[in-house]
């Protein structure tokens, strides 16, 4: 069987990897308006995991909490240390994510390259990440994910509201039992976008935005 694993995170569609397609795509959770697919991929032994959802935000905000590194442990499933190791620019981040898992596996890490960019004409936001294994020396008693790249694009509907597509390739490496890969396939990723899009919606009125990405205007 194909195993799944989770990622935190975050992200992606524009670019070369998003281009390989995936097929017989299967609806795993569908709860509260978020959708969650399994996936056969054509360029992994592992199922690729597909998120879909609204959320009740602009374009600037959703990118003010997907760069809020440091809060990813409030939002996203399992998380157990997230922090940036590299800054290249506002947009162009290198970020260390540690993944706890249950008996009888080993907790994982990742290093992410997360890159942003906005189309100038149709606002869409694209966010592409990409574990670079060996940006960091291996931590003692934990396994390193060794591949992982994702796809998030969020596209605004409206002036309040915009549509996210998430896309994940991971391999987990080393030994992750069925049951485990089961449970992280649709839970994890459900489980963190549903946070994610309650935190959005907790800031109220005072919700945070970046000054470099444009919010949709009719």
């Amino acid at each position: 069987m194909k195993f799944l694993f989770p990622t935190a995170l975050l992200i992606l569609l524009i670019l070369p990897f998003a281009n390989y397609a995936q097929t017989n795509c299967q609806l795993k959770k569908s709860d509260d308006g978020i959708k969650v697919f399994l996936c056969d991929s054509d360029i992994s032994a592992f199922k690729t995991i597909i998120v879909q959802l609204e959320v009740p935000a602009t374009v600037s905000q959703y990118a003010a909490l997907i760069l809020d590194i440091e809060k990813y442990k409030t939002w996203q499933y399992k998380i157990e240390q997230q922090k940036v190791v590299a800054r290249e620019n506002k947009m162009d981040l290198h970020y260390y994510s540690l993944v706890q898992t249950p008996w009888p596996t080993t907790n994982r890490d990742m290093i992410f390259h997360l890159q942003m960019n906005q189309d100038a004409v149709t606002k869409v936001l694209t966010v592409l990440l990409t574990e670079i294994a060996d940006f960091l020396p291996k931590v003692d008693g934990v396994v390193r994910i060794p591949k992982a790249h994702s796809v998030l694009t969020v596209t605004p509907i409206d002036m309040a509201n915009v549509r996210v597509r998430y896309v994940l390739d991971i391999d987990p490496g080393g030994y992750v039992p069925a049951w485990v890969a089961n449970m992280f396939s649709a839970q994890a990723p459900w489980h963190s976008y549903n946070n994610f899009r309650n935190s959005i919606i907790s800031q109220g009125e005072d919700r945070i935005t970046v000054p470099f990405i444009a919010d949709f205007q009719p």
